[in-house]
C-alpha cells in the first residue's frame, strides 16, 4: 500500500480556492499511489462562529463530496480527509471521509471536540464508533485531530482488527511533540500504521509547520519520505505487519471493554 500525505495551507472559509489548491496538489501525486490524505477541514480550516459555519457547511450530497468522488475516479486512488458538514437540520460536524475510485464513500464524525476553541459548542460530536473501511486488502479507520489524544477511541479489538489509522489534523507546531508521540503511541499499542495529515500555514490558533505530518509503522518508527513538492510518502507492508503481530501478539491479551456513546457534556 502506497500512501501520500498532502500538507495544505488552508485559506480561511474559502471553499472554492481550497478545492482548486487541493486539485493542484492531487495532480502531483505519484500515479501508483493507493491513498492520498488531505488535512482536517481542508476546504475551510476551522471556523469558530456559527454564522459562517452555517454559510459554509455542506451536506454529504453537496459540492465538496461530489468533487471528491470525481477526483478519486479520475486519479484512481482513494482520497481521505475531513470537511465541514451539516445534516441540513442545524447540526454541524467535522466529518472525516474516505472516497474510493469506484465511488464508494465512508464517513466518520469527529468525536472529541476541542475545548480550547468553540468547536465543542458549535459542532456535534460523533455518536457512533469509527467504521472499519475495507480497501485493497486493508482494514482502515479514520479519526480527526483531537481524537488522537483518546486511546480508547482507537483501541484495536481482536474481533475487529484494523491495520491503518488515518488522522486528518490541524495541530499547531507549539504541540508538535505530543502530536508525534501520540501518533507513534497509537501505532505501537494497536500494532498498526498511523498517518497524521496536518495542515500548514497559520491561523488565529497557531502556526502549522511543514514537517509535522508523519507516518508511523507498528513499531512506532516514522517511515515517511518527503518529496521536493512537500508531499509525504510511505510504503505500508501488510506482510510485515502480520508477521510483527504474530511474533509479538500483544493484541491477543487486550482487555474487553465497551464505550459509552451517550451525549458528552
Amino acid at each position: 500500500m502506497k500512501i501520500c500525505v498532502i500538507p495544505l495551507d488552508i485559506a480561511y472559509a474559502d471553499v472554492e480556492n481550497n478545492l482548486i489548491s487541493a486539485a493542484h496538489q492531487l495532480n502531483q501525486v505519484e500515479p501508483d499511489t493507493d491513498i492520498a490524505v488531505l488535512p482536517e477541514l481542508f476546504t475551510t480550516a476551522f471556523i469558530p462562529d456559527e454564522k459562517t459555519i452555517s454559510e459554509k457547511a455542506e451536506t454529504i450530497n453537496g459540492h465538496t463530496v461530489a468533487t471528491l468522488k470525481r477526483w478519486a475516479q479520475y486519479f484512481g486512488f482513494a482520497i481521505a480527509g475531513s470537511f465541514l458538514a451539516t445534516d441540513g437540520n442545524g447540526h454541524y460536524f467535522n466529518k472525516a471521509f474516505f472516497v474510493e475510485p469506484m465511488g464508494d464513500i465512508s464517513f466518520s464524525d469527529k468525536r472529541h471536540l476541542f475545548p480550547l476553541s468553540t468547536e465543542n459548542k458549535t459542532y456535534t460530536p460523533s455518536s457512533t464508533l469509527p467504521p472499519t473501511i475495507r480497501y485493497r486488502g486493508w482494514n482502515i479507520r479514520l479519526i480527526v485531530c483531537f481524537d488522537l489524544r483518546f486511546p480508547v477511541w482507537t483501541r484495536n479489538r481482536q474481533e475487529d482488527l484494523y491495520d491503518l489509522l488515518i488522522v486528518p489534523s490541524n495541530w499547531p507546531v507549539s504541540r508538535i511533540k505530543p502530536y508525534k508521540l501520540l501518533l507513534s503511541a497509537r501505532a505501537i499499542e494497536n500494532q498498526i500504521y498511523t498517518v497524521g495529515a496536518n495542515r500548514t500555514g497559520t491561523d488565529k490558533y497557531g502556526e502549522y509547520s511543514i514537517g509535522m505530518s508523519s507516518i508511523f509503522d507498528n513499531l512506532g518508527e516514522d517511515i515517511r519520505e518527503t518529496r521536493r513538492n512537500g508531499h509525504i510518502y510511505a510504503i505500508l507492508d501488510m506482510a510485515a505487519l502480520k508477521e510483527g503481530r504474530e511474533r509479538f501478539p500483544a493484541y491477543r491479551a487486550s482487555d474487553k471493554f465497551s464505550i459509552d456513546l451517550s451525549p458528552t457534556d
